[in-house]
């Protein structure tokens, strides 16, 4: 996926904030705006994953300054649909959010839902960006992203790569990728990073793409080897692994991303609210150790920003879906 200017100073933007310096917020005690009732923090995911941890430390971070509990509630299933459909059924109080996965623009292009992105709720902010990396085998005879490319091309459909299910970021990014550099390979979708890992260090997968707080452990142990990375800025946390547009596909950008979103309709003093306790929950020293231990990015951009976000991806996945004829089942 190739981002316009508009879009790369958004995230540059995006950038900025999660690296400045914040200051607790007179937003963060107990505020009128606020439901008295314990707030929900939904999240798409099963416990014990990356997002669900997030989530976790988020709720514990947010809760004393907010003066009022803050309790995770996981809804995994649809890819995200069940999480998102259990917000937009919500009273538009401010007392549910969702900490929705890229999967809101993606599988709107892949299948009918039942939601709006844009209409049927309210941008709170990016909590974190996720960095996917192109991982093989340590073993594997491909060191570089040029030697893979010409493997794959030196026999047509013999390579097939894995992703965590259809229409994650792991195959959107995998299909994009053989797209551009022209290779005829096999998608193994699977329910979830964890087989789709196994079969790669069995040898009965050739390559993936892998979220890196999956990855930095496998690559500390000396499992798997990184080839490139899928944002065009780089991981942070694997600085000495080249990006795919800088490998010879210019352009290449795609990032996953999770956003704290709530019901439209919640009044604005509510949603800016929310915003101010995300926000400085992410500038705290705890969720900033965090992110930066399992390889996150984090985010922190205001609501607005997040919106034109929404409003660029639904627009760039709809078309690049459709011209790979990609879809959920």
């Amino acid at each position: 996926m190739q981002h316009s200017p508009s879009r790369r100073r958004l995230l540059t933007a995006a950038a900025g904030v999660a690296a400045a310096s914040w200051l607790p917020s007179a937003a963060l005690a107990q505020s009128p705006a606020l439901p008295d009732k314990t707030l929900r923090l939904i999240v798409p995911f099963a416990p014990g994953g990356p997002v669900d941890s997030l989530g976790r430390l988020l709720g514990k971070i947010m809760s004393p300054g907010l003066k009022q509990p803050v309790v995770v509630d996981n809804r995994p299933g649809g890819g995200g649909v069940v999480a998102l459909n259990a917000v937009s059924s919500a009273p538009a109080d401010g007392a549910t959010m969702v900490l929705s996965s890229i999967t809101l623009v993606t599988t709107p292009a892949m299948m009918p839902v039942a939601y709006n992105a844009e209409k049927d709720f309210e941008p709170i902010t990016v909590a974190a960006f996720i960095p996917h990396i192109l991982v093989v085998r340590a073993d594997a005879e491909a060191r570089t992203l040029a030697e893979l490319v010409a493997a794959a091309k030196a026999k047509p459909g013999s390579m097939s790569y894995g992703s965590s299910g259809n229409g994650t970021s792991a195959h959107l990014a995998g299909a994009l990728f053989a797209d551009r550099a022209g290779l005829q390979v096999t998608h193994v979708p699977y329910r979830g990073a964890a087989p789709a890992l196994t079969d790669l260090l069995a040898g009965r997968l050739q390559f993936m793409f892998l979220d890196t707080p999956t990855l930095l452990p496998y690559l500390r142990a000396g499992k798997l080897r990184a080839l490139a990375a899928a944002p065009a800025a780089g991981a942070k946390a694997l600085p000495d692994v080249p990006t795919i547009a800088a490998s010879g596909y210019p352009g290449f950008d795609i990032h996953a991303w999770y956003g704290a979103l709530i019901k439209a309709g919640t009044p604005e003093p509510t949603r800016q609210a929310l915003y101010a306790a995300v926000r400085d929950a992410l500038g705290s020293d705890e969720a900033r150790q965090y992110l930066a231990s399992v390889g996150i990015d984090p985010g922190g951009m205001p609501p607005a920003q997040f919106a034109s976000l929404i409003h660029d991806d639904l627009a760039q996945w709809k078309d690049t879906i459709s011209r790979l004829h990609i879809s959920i089942g």
